[in-house]
């Protein structure tokens, strides 16, 4: 019996919460509402409000914001990863 490679290339999410938000999705969500510890700190009420919209907006985006084809989160992942690994310089004269 012989085995065959099959390509695949998944471009898609399952919705798996009630068929609207992805696992992906729903991490994201959860995390923005544990942000909300913020508000509890002992530290100034303006500091305080920028944490938490920042926090909220930021997992937000990567929720729901598509580039291209490609979700937020995922593609500022791809530009840590170009930006962060080891880089070989070849100087010529």
């Amino acid at each position: 019996m012989g085995l065959y490679k099959v390509p695949f290339s998944f471009t898609h999410e399952e919705k798996v919460f009630g068929g609207y938000l992805s696992l992906r999705q729903m991490l994201y969500l959860i995390i923005s509402v544990i942000s909300v510890g913020i508000l509890f700190l002992n530290i100034s009420i303006i500091i305080k409000t920028i944490l938490f919209l920042f926090s909220i907006s930021i997992c937000m985006i990567f929720a729901f914001l598509k580039i291209g084809n490609i979700y937020a989160d995922k593609y500022f992942f791809n530009i840590l990863k170009y930006l962060l690994r080891r880089k070989i310089f070849i100087f010529e004269r």
